[in-house]
């Protein structure tokens, strides 16, 4: 492994202080202005290699003219037992001025397992994935290759068929090039860090010089964020695949997108950016709205404005936390029940995504469909079933609520009875009764429990006061406003837009 012990000591100050490790700067290692050499010989091609940082200590080089450039090849003496060098690389610069047109470094793990050893061991782990996303940070850092351009950590992961052999111990922390503050996720490195030691067990990184159209993203006149956004909503439609990879004798009708869209930074599509959705030519209606089915699609992806290919263009690309088995091989949704669907029509267990604030803003809500949304603490809470309105008082459905709350509950069927209780506190409430008994005392109902679709409906001012939390309703969203936490600022209009939206998009996937 390669000893890293400034960034131990780096990673054991940041915890003794109680830095936090989760907000990890967007780039580092910026890009310092090299002075132009002209090299006449291998002895300046790999001095100027060593200069610029490009070469690691005790490395062996050697260098040879190739045309207008110098090649600088390097290695250290450690092999494995093929013979083949653990840690190599590559330094290609122009004769005339020395600037480097390409970089290429690799150190390969020497670490071999112990007999009986599990490497997936989570107990056995003392870094966690946010320490050892910092451990690479620090590392890249320090490598101070003086090249023209940044890096930029990578959050989005490989696809699972790339991956599935790797081991948890040793975590892979990606990076891409950034060209003034701009991603180029053509360039890229890569640093595997052990979750046991803390030390750095791989890396490679490959840099390539780019023309850049326009060189700096301040010089150029994009359209907007939101503009791209609405463009990208108006001209992306799902499209219907009978998926079976699992069984081929029963697929299953999806709706799905493309794995990325990108359009030209003046909100064109060029001939390179254009996508064609595979025919689908029999005569089916699903059950699932193409509508609803669109926006839940499109609230997997990120808008981004990126290089690509050396051209500044806006990018939708798979959030972070989509995974995927393999390109073109990411979630769908059931044309029938709108179920979240991996590549084996298996139910996606984890939590949708919610839309990002491009999609908030190119598919704004122009009327609402649901009665109320509960917004706890600042948050919007996902429930199982929707609240609704009765006679001007909002139910809501009982155990989604105060699980929520953190109150023990009792359901007794026979008598149609809630209870529930906590810190000493505890309500009772009997469906259609217009009385309530909190520690026994008799209250006065408004609106009483209500048996919907064999689900108990209770309520919500009246619970959530009892247990002495605050109660808001904000009437143009139709939001009931939760609080329990003290000096919570109020929801700003761009987090109402964004919830409002999510609470559609949640009352029409449910055909309420």
């Amino acid at each position: 492994m390669i000893k890293q012990p400034t960034i131990k000591l780096l990673l054991a100050a940041t915890l003794a202080f109680g830095g936090a490790l989760t907000a990890l700067p967007s780039s580092f290692v910026h890009a310092e202005s090299i002075a132009d050499t002209k090299i006449n010989d291998a002895s300046e091609a790999i001095e100027r290699a060593h200069s610029l940082n490009l070469i690691p200590q005790e490395a062996r080089v050697t260098a040879k003219q190739d045309g207008d450039k110098w090649d600088v090849i390097f290695q250290k003496d450690e092999k494995d037992e093929g013979g083949s060098p653990f840690h190599t690389g590559q330094v290609i610069m122009y004769a005339k001025d020395g600037r480097v047109a390409k970089y290429a470094v690799s150190q390969r793990s020497s670490f071999r397992g112990e007999p009986g050893d599990d490497p997936d061991d989570e107990s056995k782990m003392k870094y966690s994935i946010d320490e050892v996303k910092q451990i690479a940070m620090d590392f890249m850092k320090q490598q101070d290759w003086k090249l023209e351009d940044s890096w930029v950590f990578n959050p989005y992961p490989l696809a699972e068929n790339t991956t599935k052999f790797q081991s948890k111990r040793f975590h892979q922390v990606r990076f891409d090039r950034s060209h003034h503050g701009v991603r180029d996720a053509w360039d890229g490195a890569s640093v595997a860090v052990d979750r046991r030691t803390g030390q750095i067990n791989s890396y490679y990184a490959d840099w390539e010089e780019r023309v850049y159209t326009p060189d700096k993203a301040s010089e150029a006149t994009p359209i907007s964020q939101n503009e791209a956004g609405k463009r990208f909503y108006e001209a992306i439609e799902p499209f219907l695949l009978w998926q079976g990879i699992k069984d081929p004798e029963q697929p299953q009708l999806v709706y799905a997108l493309h794995q990325q869209y990108i359009m030209a930074m003046d909100g064109t599509f060029p001939k390179e950016y254009q996508w064609e959705n595979p025919p689908f030519e029999e005569k089916i209606k699903p059950g699932y709205s193409s509508w609803t089915a669109k926006k839940r699609l499109l609230s997997m992806y990120d808008l981004n404005l990126e290089y690509i290919d050396g051209k500044l263009a806006y990018r939708l690309r798979l959030k972070p936390e989509i995974t995927y088995f393999m390109d073109g091989w990411h979630p769908t949704i059931d044309a029938h029940s709108g179920k979240w669907l991996n590549f084996l029509n298996e139910p996606i267990k984890t939590t949708f995504p919610p839309a990002g604030d491009w999609l908030v803003h190119a598919a704004p809500v122009n009327k609402i469909g649901y009665d109320a949304a509960i917004v706890w603490n600042n948050e919007l809470l996902w429930m199982d079933n929707e609240p609704f309105i009765q006679k001007s008082h909002t139910l809501v459905p009982f155990r989604d609520l105060l699980e929520k709350l953190g109150a023990k509950i009792k359901w007794d069927s026979e008598a149609r009875k809630v209870t529930a209780s906590k810190d000493g506190v505890t309500i009772e409430l009997l469906v259609d009764s217009d009385t309530a008994y909190i520690n026994g005392k008799a209250i006065k109902l408004e609106e009483p429990a209500r048996l919907k679709k064999g689900r108990t409906y209770i309520p919500a001012r009246i619970v959530l006061e009892t247990f002495g939390t605050k109660v808001g309703w904000e009437r143009d969203s139709r939001f009931i406003l939760v609080t329990t936490e003290e000096s919570l600022p109020p929801l700003s209009s761009a987090e109402l837009k964004r919830y409002r939206f999510q609470a559609q998009l949640n009352w029409e996937n449910k055909g309420v």
